[in-house]
């Protein structure tokens, strides 16, 4: 399994995401919260 690991200067932890063919949600969430990110804001990410 391959995996991208990012980090941002003020981000205590790194944000995993696993390389699946769909990423299951609750990975989803837990980055968002690592990474300070709302809901909203990552549905813009994906949209812009």
């Amino acid at each position: 399994m391959t995996t991208r690991v990012y980090t941002r200067e003020g981000v205590l932890r790194p944000v995993v995401i696993p390389k699946y063919s769909s990423v299951p949600v609750f990975i989803i969430k837990n980055n968002l919260r690592t990474a300070g990110i709302s809901r909203e804001r990552y549905f813009e990410l994906l949209n812009g």
